[in-house]
């Protein structure tokens, strides 16, 4: 008896566990974090970020991209650390989180939402995101950059 008690236990808890966990749904923060500090490095070409930006940056975009990461790093914004936090579950395949960066001397600071796509087993931030939230980073003087080619 006390068996068949013991077996009916385990049986509600693993039914139980898939409705709550969410873990297999959306990226780790450490993923999230990883995913955008690479995305503003520099040092990695915008056409080498395939493997983490969805759609990836086509041969126009590319460019201007990296040049716009080359002038965030000479004017002192670069590099940076990103915080990842609330990382939610949304419909196909895809999640949203929230991205904070500190405020610094020359960077214009605050949170701003990603969305992330699960493909091939991996997970990816969209193309608009990471631009959104790099050309964030430069805030107000990436106006006066745009007439040098810069997205």
């Amino acid at each position: 008896m006390k068996i068949a008690a013991a077996a009916a236990l385990l049986a509600a808890a693993s039914l139980a566990v898939p409705a709550t966990a969410h873990a297999d749904n959306v990226p780790t923060v450490d993923e999230v974090t990883a995913m955008m500090n690479e995305v503003a490095d520099p040092n990695i070409p915008a056409v080498n970020k395939n493997d983490i930006v969805t759609p990836p940056f086509d041969d126009d975009q590319a460019p201007k991209f990296d040049n716009l990461l080359n002038v965030m790093r000479s004017a002192g914004v670069l590099p940076i650390s990103f915080t990842a936090t609330d990382i939610q579950p949304a419909p196909n395949n895809t999640a949203g989180a929230t991205v904070e960066t500190p405020p610094t001397w020359r960077m214009k600071p605050g949170t701003a939402p990603i969305v992330l796509v699960l493909q091939n087993g991996r997970w990816m931030i969209t193309h608009e995101s990471a631009v959104a939230r790099v050309k964030h980073l430069f805030g107000d003087e990436l106006h006066w950059h745009s007439s040098a080619g810069l997205l």
